[in-house]
C-alpha cells in the first residue's frame, strides 16, 4: 500500500473516531485537554444515538444527512449550555477549579511534556508490532471472527440503515429470524466506519488494518492515561503507563488474534475515558457533563454491551471509596452518577433492548479451560496464558502494587482489579457452573476476561516505574544530604527531573530486557494474519476481490464456509449462501453441499438448489482448521457434467450451474424465486417465505 492510500485512511479513521465527539464536547463545555480522551468515547455515543434514533424516523445511515445531524444536535446544546449560563448564572456557571491543574499537587513545568512522551514511546512499540505482526498491514486474518466485521461494514455501507436486527438477516436468510442463533449484533463499530470506508479506495481488511494502527498508536496509551488518572495524578505514573502499554501480550494482542475481537478491543479503550470522564464530571459537579456522561455511556453498550460490566465495578468500587474520604460531598456525587445512568437508560434503551434478544444466547455460551487453578494463578502472575512468561512487566506491577498499599486513597482500586483476577482464574482453571453468571456478559471467555484484568494492571505498572524513580530520587536526596552536611559542593537539581530521568532510564533497561515481548506480539499477530495463509491465498483473495466481474449482483454463490469464502461479500460484493464460520446451515443448505453431484438425479436436492437460488459455486482448498474436510458435494466438481467451469485463479474456481441439462430446465429454477424476498435494496439480503430448519451439526467447522 502506498503512501497516499496509507495517510487517506488514516485521516478518515481520525475524523471519524475523534470529530463528532469534538464537536459535542466543545458544546458541553468538556476541557479541550480531555477532548482527545474522550472525545472517540462521545463520538460513538452521538453517533449512536443519532443511528438508533434516526432509524425510527427513517434517517438514512450515510456521512451527508449523519453529519447534518451532528452538527444541528452540537449546535442547539452548544446554544443551551450558553443560555442557561447567561440566565442563570448561579447554577450553571463554571464551577470554580480547585485544583491547580488535572495533575492537582503532582504538577510541574514539563508535565504536559512527559505526558506527550509517555504516548509517542507507548504508541509507537504498540504501531511498530502491529505493522509487523499485519505484514506491512496487508495481510488478512485467516481465522474466526473478522471476516464478520468486515462483511458487517459493507452491509450498512450499502444499507444505509442503523438496524442491529440486519445481522440476524444477514446471517439466516433462509430460517426464521426469531429462532436463529443470531438475532440482532451491536452493530455501532461497523456501523461508525461504513460511513469512511467507502471513500477510502482500499479493501474492507487493509482499512481494518489502519483502524486498529491509529487505535494502537494513539488511542491506547491514551485509554491507559485516562484509566491511571483514576489511580494517580502523578505525571509520570501516568507517562510510563502509557509507554508501556503496548508491552503486554495478553492486552491487546491476544484479543488481536484470537477472534480477532476488533470491536471488544475498541470498546475497552472507551472504559478509561467514561470511567475518567464520570469521575471527573461528579467531583466536580460539571452540569452540562450529565448528558455527556450518558451518552458516553450508551456509545460504551452500543460497540459491546459487555463492557458495561467492566466500568460498573471501575465506578462501584470508587464510589465506596469516596463514601469514606468525602462524606460531605458522596451524596451529590452519588446523586450526579445516578442522574447520568438513569439518562443513558433512557437514551439508549432502544440499543439495550436489541442486546437483550441476545442475552440468552450469550450467557449459554462456556468456554472449556485450559489449565487447572495453579495454572491459571501463574498465568495471571507472570501475565501470560499461552505465550512466554513476563517477569519484568510482573515486577513493574508489584512495585506499583506495593505503591497502592502504602497510599490509602488508591485502595479502593485494588477491588475490580482482584475481582477480575478471580474471574480470570476461574475461567482459565475451573469448569464450575457456580459463577458463569458473572462470566456470561463475557461469553464466559476466559481471553476476554484475562484481557480486561491486564487492562486494569496496566496502570499499576506505570505506578511501579514512577515508585521506582522515585525511590532513586530519594536516595539521590539523601546522599546530596549527606555531601552537603560534609561541606561538599552539590549540584541542586529539581527533584521532578530527577524522578523523570530515572523513569525513563528504569522504562530503558525494561525495554531492552522486554525486546523478546515485542517479538512475541508481532508474531502473536501473524499467527493468523497473512497475505498467503492457509484460509486464504493470495489467489483465493484475487477471484474473491473480482467476484462482481463474474457473478451478478443478486446471486447466491454455493460456498463451503470453511475454506474462507466467508470473506466473499466483503472482499467482492457478492454474497455466498454461508456468510460466517460459526453460522450453521439449513437443512437445505446442508443437503446441496453434500449432495450437488446429484442434482440431476435427487429431486430433493434440486428443489433445494433452486430454492436457495444457487446458480454459482465457488470451491477453493484453503482451510479454517486443518482437519476440516471439505463438504462432500464440493470434492469433485470437474467431473459433474452440468457445472462449467467460468475462472480459476491458483486454488480456487468459480463455476456455474448449467440448469438447462437438468430435469425441469431453467424454467423450474426460475419459477422457485417466488419465495425468496429482496429487503431493503441490498443485493443478496433475502428472506425466504418458506424457511427451512437449522440443520443440526452442533459446529459447521
Amino acid at each position: 500500500m502506498g503512501i497516499g492510500p496509507l495517510l487517506l485512511c488514516v485521516l478518515l479513521i481520525v475524523v471519524v473516531w475523534w470529530g463528532p465527539g469534538w464537536l459535542l464536547g466543545e458544546a458541553l463545555g468538556v476541557r479541550r485537554t480531555l477532548l482527545p480522551v474522550v472525545a472517540p468515547l462521545l463520538g460513538m455515543g452521538a453517533l449512536s444515538v443519532i443511528g438508533v434514533t434516526g432509524h425510527s424516523l427513517g434517517l438514512s445511515w450515510d456521512l451527508l444527512p449523519v453529519t447534518a445531524v451532528l452538527l444541528v444536535l452540537a449546535g442547539i446544546l452548544f446554544g443551551l449550555r450558553l443560555s442557561l449560563r447567561r440566565y442563570f448564572p448561579e447554577k450553571f456557571a463554571a464551577p470554580v477549579r480547585t485544583q491547580p491543574s488535572i495533575f492537582g499537587k503532582h504538577r510541574f513545568a514539563g508535565s504536559w511534556w512527559i505526558l506527550l512522551a509517555g504516548l509517542v514511546a507507548g504508541g509507537a512499540v504498540a504501531a511498530v508490532s502491529w505493522i509487523v505482526g499485519t505484514e506491512g498491514l496487508l495481510g488478512i486474518n485467516q481465522d474466526w471472527d473478522i471476516p464478520w466485521h468486515a462483511n458487517m461494514i459493507r452491509l450498512l455501507s450499502v444499507n444505509h440503515e442503523w438496524d442491529p436486527g440486519v445481522a440476524g438477516n444477514f446471517a439466516y436468510y433462509d430460517t426464521s429470524i426469531p429462532d436463529a442463533p443470531i438475532r440482532s449484533y451491536p452493530i455501532a463499530f461497523h456501523a461508525v466506519l461504513s460511513l469512511v470506508w467507502p471513500m477510502s479506495g482500499v479493501s474492507i481488511p487493509v482499512f481494518l488494518n489502519v483502524f486498529v494502527l491509529v487505535m494502537m498508536a494513539v488511542q491506547l496509551p491514551l485509554s491507559t492515561m485516562a484509566l491511571t488518572m483514576l489511580v494517580t495524578r502523578r505525571p509520570i505514573a501516568v507517562a510510563a503507563a502509557a509507554a508501556v502499554s503496548g508491552w503486554f501480550t495478553v492486552y491487546p494482542y491476544d484479543l488481536l488474534w484470537r477472534g480477532p475481537l476488533i470491536p471488544f478491543f475498541a470498546g475497552m479503550l472507551l472504559v478509561g475515558p467514561f470511567a475518567f470522564l464520570a469521575v471527573k464530571g461528579a467531583l466536580e459537579r460539571q452540569k452540562f457533563w450529565v448528558l455527556g456522561i450518558a451518552v458516553g455511556a450508551v456509545g460504551l453498550i452500543a460497540v459491546h454491551p459487555s463492557l458495561a460490566f467492566v466500568v460498573l465495578p471501575v465506578l462501584v468500587f470508587w464510589l465506596l471509596s469516596a463514601l469514606i474520604r468525602r462524606k460531605g460531598r458522596i451524596l451529590g456525587i452519588a446523586v450526579y452518577l445516578a442522574v447520568s445512568g438513569v439518562l443513558a437508560a433512557i437514551i439508549g434503551w432502544p440499543i439495550i433492548a436489541q442486546m437483550l434478544k441476545e442475552s440468552e444466547r450469550v450467557s449459554k455460551m462456556v468456554w472449556a479451560p485450559d489449565t487447572d487453578r495453579s495454572g491459571a494463578i501463574q498465568n495471571v502472575i507472570f501475565l501470560n496464558h499461552g505465550s512466554m512468561a513476563m517477569p519484568i512487566l510482573t515486577a513493574l506491577v508489584a512495585i506499583g502494587c506495593i505503591a497502592v498499599v502504602f497510599r490509602i486513597r488508591m485502595w479502593w482500586y485494588f477491588g475490580p482489579v482482584l475481582a477480575f483476577a478471580f474471574l480470570s482464574v476461574y475461567t482459565m482453571g475451573s469448569d464450575s457452573p457456580r459463577f458463569m453468571t458473572l462470566t456470561a456478559p463475557f461469553y464466559d471467555d476466559q481471553w476476554r476476561i484475562f484481557g480486561i484484568l491486564v487492562m486494569l494492571l496496566v496502570p499499576l505498572a506505570g505506578l511501579g516505574v514512577a515508585q521506582t524513580a522515585e525511590a532513586v530520587e530519594w536516595v539521590v536526596r539523601r546522599v546530596r544530604g549527606r555531601q552537603a552536611a560534609a561541606g561538599a559542593k552539590t549540584e541542586r537539581r529539581p527533584s521532578h527531573v530527577v524522578i523523570a530521568g530515572s523513569a525513563v532510564a528504569v522504562l530503558l533497561v525494561s525495554g531492552i530486557a522486554a525486546i523478546p515481548y515485542f517479538k512475541q506480539n508481532a508474531e502473536r499477530i501473524n499467527i493468523n494474519t497473512k497475505v498467503n495463509g492457509a484460509t486464504l491465498s493470495t489467489s483465493e483473495v484475487q477471484l474473491l476481490s473480482s467476484m462482481d466481474k463474474y457473478v451478478p449482483q443478486d446471486a447466491t454463490v454455493l460456498n463451503d464456509s470453511c475454506d474462507g469464502s466467508v470473506w466473499m461479500y466483503a472482499l467482492g460484493n457478492r454474497m455466498p449462501m454461508i456468510r460466517h464460520f460459526e453460522i450453521l446451515p439449513t437443512n437445505r443448505q446442508l443437503l446441496v453441499l453434500q449432495k450437488l453431484p446429484e442434482l440431476a438425479t435427487d429431486a430433493e436436492a434440486r428443489a433445494a438448489a433452486s430454492e436457495l437460488g444457487i446458480e454459482w459455486v465457488y470451491i477453493a482448498d484453503g482451510r479454517i482448521r486443518a482437519w476440516d474436510e471439505p463438504k462432500a458435494g464440493l470434492t469433485q466438481p470437474d467431473s459433474i457434467p452440468y457445472l462449467d467451469l467460468v475462472v480459476r485463479e491458483g486454488n480456487a474456481a468459480l463455476y456455474k450451474i448449467d440448469w438447462s441439462q437438468l430435469p425441469g430446465g431453467k424454467e423450474a429454477f426460475d419459477a422457485s424465486a417466488k419465495d425468496r424476498v429482496q429487503l431493503d435494496g441490498v443485493a443478496g439480503i433475502l428472506e425466504n417465505r418458506n424457511p427451512d430448519g437449522i440443520a443440526p451439526l452442533g459446529r459447521i467447522c
